[in-house]
C-alpha cells in the first residue's frame, strides 16, 4: 500500500521524532552521537531548514524542525540513509536501522511550539537518566550557553524580548516537574479519552472544551483533524459533535 501524502504545516514546524528499527539503539558511543549531529548540522544548513531543538536518546531521536521550503522529507532521508550506511559499515551489521519512514506532529501555534520545546529538552530527566541541564546530546545548553545548531535567538525570542530574562524562563520551563500531555500522544499509538482532551486544550488553548461548540468549531476541527494519535471517534466524543458535523467543519 502506497504511503499517504505528509501533511504540510501551515506554520512550517514540526516534531519529528525517527526510532531504531524494533526499539533496537541507533547509538553505541559518543562517536555516533557526533556523526549524528554533524550530519544534522550539515543537511540543515544545505536545504535551508532551521532547528529550534533536539535530543539524542538511545533508541530514538527528537527534532524541533522549521521546514519553509517543502525540504522535510529529503532532510531526513539524507541523515538516516547516510547515518545508517556508516553505522552499518561501523558495527558489521546488515538491513535497516531506523523503523519506517521518520514520524512527524505539526505545530501550528506557539503554545504548542514551547510545550515541544520543554518536551523534547527534558527528555533525559524524564527518562530518569540525568537532570536536563547535564545531559551532553540535547540543545538544552545550546539554548543557554551558545548553539552550533539550533536558532538559539529564535528560541529564546519566545520567553522574552530581554535575553538575560528568557533563558531563566527557558530554565524555569524545563525544570518545573509536572506530567507532559505529550508523552502519551507522541509515545504511544494510542491516547485515553482525559488525556486527548487535555492535548486538545493545549493546541487550541482553552480549558472550557464544551463552550467551543457554540462559537468558532470549524477553526477548532481544523486545528485538530490532523493529530495521528487521536481518534476521529474521541475528538467526535470530546467535543459533542457526530460524524456528519466533523466532516462538514472539516471542508469549511
Amino acid at each position: 500500500m502506497p504511503r499517504s501524502a505528509r501533511i504540510i504545516s501551515r506554520t512550517g514546524f514540526y516534531h519529528v521524532i525517527i526510532r531504531g528499527v524494533n526499539k533496537e539503539n541507533i547509538f553505541i558511543d559518543d562517536e555516533d552521537r557526533r556523526n549524528f549531529l554533524h550530519l544534522l548540522k550539515y543537511y540543515k544548513t544545505e536545504l535551508k531548514c532551521r532547528i529550534h531543538a533536539y535530543c539524542l536518546m538511545s533508541n530514538h531521536v527528537h527534532i524541533l524542525i522549521e521546514d519553509n521550503n517543502n525540504k522535510l522529507g529529503e532532510l531526513m532521508k539524507n541523515i538516516t540513509s547516510v547515518y545508517a550506511g556508516e553505522f552499518n559499515k561501523k558495527y558489521n551489521r546488515i538491513g535497516h536501522l531506523f523503523q519506517d519512514r521518520f514520524k512527524s506532529q505539526n505545530i501550528e501555534n506557539q503554545n504548542y511550539l514551547l510545550t515541544v520545546i520543554r518536551y523534547i529538552n527534558r527528555n533525559p530527566e524524564k527518562a530518569k537518566i540525568c537532570k536536563a541541564e547535564k545531559y551532553k546530546w540535547s540543545s538544552y545548553n545550546e539554548i543557554i550557553y551558545g548553539s552550533k545548531i539550533v536558532e538559539r535567538d529564535f528560541v529564546l525570542s519566545l520567553y522574552s524580548d530581554n535575553k538575560f530574562y528568557a533563558i531563566n524562563e527557558f530554565k524555569n520551563q524545563i525544570t518545573v516537574d509536572y506530567n507532559d500531555v505529550l508523552d502519551s500522544a507522541y509515545i504511544n499509538d494510542k491516547i485515553s479519552d482525559k488525556e486527548a482532551t487535555e492535548l486538545l486544550e493545549h493546541i487550541i488553548k482553552t480549558k472550557q472544551i464544551p463552550e467551543i461548540k457554540k462559537e468558532n468549531l470549524s477553526e477548532v476541527v481544523y486545528k485538530i483533524q490532523k493529530i495521528k494519535n487521536m481518534s476521529k471517534e474521541q475528538i467526535f466524543r470530546i467535543l459533542g459533535i457526530n460524524k456528519n458535523q466533523f466532516y462538514y467543519m472539516s471542508k469549511k
